[in-house]
């Protein structure tokens, strides 16, 4: 597995219009997302020690998943992107199933949503009853639209299931 290095860096390649994660001189992470849903850095941004430790515990959180290194590493990476610069999202709850959850859902927390199937989710952030997550697998919605991994979506926290233990850290 990758370890961040200051070496690290973010920028938006001009060429591509689109957000990279510069690791090393044989490797780059163009970030999946579209430069409109993006709070683009103007100039090359290092990558900080609060990106790195959000690494780790993201990485951490999706160990839990199942999923292989390369799939742990990409999702890590798109999340930390999405964490630190994605414009706000719209909400996608009438997409999915209400299961009058109650419980408080909590960043890095794995949770599930129901829409024609069950489908993972990380939870990036919380706000008040809403939640920003990052679909871990492919799924279709109960409207019939297929949504793919790696999409962010902004839900009303009783769309989601918890499925295991928050990661309770405080930041340094």
């Amino acid at each position: 597995m990758l370890s961040p290095t200051e070496r690290w860096n973010w920028y938006h390649c001009t060429e591509r219009n689109q957000l990279v994660l510069d690791i090393n001189a044989e490797l780059a992470f163009p970030v999946p997302f579209s430069s409109h849903q993006l709070h683009l850095p103007p100039t090359a941004e290092a990558f900080t020690m609060q990106d790195a430790e959000h690494y780790w515990l993201i990485l951490e959180a999706l160990a839990e998943c199942g999923l292989s290194h390369e799939q742990q590493l990409y999702f890590t990476l798109t999340a930390l992107a999405a964490v630190k610069f994605m414009r706000p999202q719209g909400h996608k709850s009438w997409y999915f199933a209400d299961i009058a959850n109650r419980q408080i859902m909590q960043p890095l927390q794995t949770a599930e949503l129901v829409g024609q199937q069950l489908a993972k989710v990380l939870i990036l952030q919380t706000d008040g009853d809403c939640a920003e997550c990052l679909l871990l697998e492919d799924t279709i919605s109960l409207t019939g639209k297929a949504l793919s991994a790696g999409n962010v979506l902004r839900l009303l926290s009783t769309r989601l299931r918890p499925v295991a233990k928050p990661i309770l850290r405080q930041s340094a």
